[in-house]
């Protein structure tokens, strides 16, 4: 009975832990726009929470170590007024002694140890998650052409960065960082695009609406170039997809494995055409 319990508790952990998985699997957008989205603000908010953590335990620590050097102090003091005493009057140790030197030793452990602690301590790893792409400007706006071209690039390079992470680490660490600090300026651009297309629509014929529109063309300019070299980042990326990865080589691992097999067969057949001693 106790062996089918114990089955029964097992199949039923499995199922909660099935489902807790596929739950959070559930939370996950399918659209990559909104995965990006969706990845982002996690890591953000698991950024936050290891600062409070941080801080936190820092001050926890910091205030041990006060603690422990104030006790340390106060009992040291009280243990060392006791011990001058018995060398004044030759009288025996008193009590203060024996509480207070322990005491001493013990708090100046603690306060030795905390602040310690306090300087082995490491800020958490930034997050790595790029924003997501701004959404395309209107059919249309100045700058509508660059900004779905920034939107498809970002997408396609962060799909395609989980695979050259299995290439190379380093690699697509260092794409991750690229596309974390370049994506918020370009995304900034397309956001004032977007401030000058209500402008424009808004104030058509005015001088207000020309003044947007010169200013517009500038920061077109420069989102295209940005544009371009995101686009030149994703070319590079596609190229390491051609480099063989020297861990998992296919043809090497497929040949070495033809020769051992000849190699066993061979000895197999001889091994059978060999006459057996009486």
């Amino acid at each position: 009975m106790a062996s089918r319990a114990g089955v029964h508790l097992a199949e039923a952990s499995g199922i909660a832990v099935a489902f807790r998985e596929s739950w959070q699997r559930g939370l996950v957008p399918r659209d990559p726009r909104d995965r990006m989205a969706f990845e982002h603000e996690q890591q953000q908010q698991q950024y936050q929470r290891d600062l409070v953590r941080l801080e936190t335990r820092r001050h926890r620590l910091r205030r041990a170590f006060k603690w422990g050097t104030g006790t340390a102090v106060v009992a040291g003091s009280a243990a060392a007024s006791d011990l001058i005493s018995l060398l004044g009057t030759g009288n025996g140790l008193d009590v203060w002694f024996w509480l207070g030197a322990p005491v001493a030793v013990l708090s100046a452990m603690v306060a030795r140890s905390s602040s310690k602690s306090v300087n082995q301590l490491e800020p958490p790893q930034p997050p790595t998650a790029p924003p997501p792409p701004p959404l395309p400007l209107p059919k249309g706006a100045l700058g509508a052409t660059e900004s779905m071209r920034l939107h498809t690039v970002r997408v396609h390079l962060a799909q395609l960065i989980p695979t050259i992470s299995g290439l190379h680490e380093e690699a697509a660490a260092e794409l991750r960082r690229a596309d974390f600090e370049a994506a918020p300026a370009l995304a900034a651009l397309v956001e004032r695009l977007f401030v000058i297309y209500h402008v424009s629509a808004g104030m058509v014929g005015t001088g207000a609406a020309v003044t947007a529109q010169t200013s517009g063309e500038e920061i077109r300019r420069r989102l295209a170039e940005g544009v371009s070299m995101y686009e030149d980042l994703l070319n590079a990326a596609l190229q390491m997809l051609s480099v063989p990865d020297p861990l998992s080589a296919p043809n090497a691992r497929l040949e070495l494995t033809v020769r051992e097999l000849i190699s066993y067969s061979e000895g197999l057949r001889v091994a059978a055409n060999t006459p057996k001693l009486a």
